[in-house]
């Protein structure tokens, strides 16, 4: 049995809900319900991870993948070898092939449209999305941006929001395809679906938008929860991924170009570190690297 979680979406900080125009509490139980029936009670694995919902992986036991890699492997003997494709494949840089169609469909809760834009680009051949586009959905609030300095200039947004909802739903004045065009940049969307393929997540979504430092806050947000529902579905299998394509992949090419251009010795890295030779010998020299020279800038957004 699936429990919505709605304290991690209706108690997030950031997030001012019109609770007197949209009935938002009916909604989430509604979600709820048909969760369990339509994912949970058909043997899907429902994980929830603040705002984000892994309704299902369709390679959760990793039992296609390891067929798949079977094949591409031309291992007939135990086709079931769960650890091959990782194993075999990944770690020695081969295809991604195994995970190529294997995907996650996630719902989404309590989201803002500039972090929908993001992920809807990064979709690859997405076969879901908010439905008609937000022609006849409306908004559930206003999300505050994580960047924001000045709180209390933004709190005329809630309003306009309001005055839409009402414009196109109450007073059946203009159609919400028309007065959509009124609503603030950072109103809440209501829930939305989107589809990834485990290779695009980790090669794409999780590279560009949370192990690449630049992506906008409310966005990384987002993309956390996501890998997070990733983890809790199969552990062993995201930690092995991103043990291959995290962040210290950025900090190691760093790291490279650094050593090539500047030829430092163990020594130079050691006064880098205010450390004494000795004291660097001690250290791993991985993570010497790494916490030395392949230290990344500041991202736009921590300037």
């Amino acid at each position: 049995m699936f429990t919505l979680d709605r304290d991690s979406i209706l108690g997030h900080p950031r997030l001012q809900f019109l609770h007197d125009v949209v009935p938002i509490s009916e909604h989430l139980d509604n979600i709820e319900k048909f969760i369990n029936l339509c994912f949970v009670d058909d043997g899907w694995t429902v994980v929830q991870h603040r705002r984000v919902i892994a309704l299902r992986s369709t390679d959760e036991q990793r039992l296609s993948s390891a067929f798949k890699a079977s094949l591409y492997l031309g291992k007939y003997k135990d086709m079931a070898n769960t650890d091959r494709f990782l194993r075999s494949m990944v770690s020695a840089g081969h295809s991604y092939e195994p995970i190529r169609g294997e995907t996650v469909l996630f719902l989404f809760i309590g989201i803002g449209k500039p972090v929908y834009d993001h992920m809807v680009t990064y979709t690859v051949g997405r076969p879901t999305r908010i439905a008609g586009g937000q022609r006849a959905n409306v908004p559930w609030g206003f999300e505050l941006p994580v960047e924001a300095r000045n709180p209390a200039e933004y709190e005329e947004e809630l309003e306009r929001i309001r005055r839409v909802i009402r414009l196109a739903k109450e007073d059946r004045a203009e159609q919400m395809q028309a007065a959509r065009a009124k609503l603030p940049v950072g109103y809440i969307m209501p829930p939305f679906l989107l589809e990834f393929s485990e290779e695009a997540l980790i090669k794409t979504v999780f590279r560009q938008r949370l192990f690449e430092r630049g992506a906008q806050g409310a966005t990384v947000d987002v993309v956390t929860d996501m890998l997070e529902c990733c983890l809790r579905v199969d552990p062993a299998k995201w930690q092995v991924l991103i043990d291959y394509h995290g962040p210290h992949v950025q900090q190691w090419e760093k790291s490279m170009r650094t050593l090539q251009k500047e030829r430092y010795r163990l020594e130079d890295l050691a006064s880098l570190m205010g450390l004494s030779v000795e004291e660097a010998l001690e250290k791993d020299l991985y993570q010497l690297i790494l916490d030395s020279v392949g230290k990344l800038p500041p991202s736009m957004w921590e300037r």
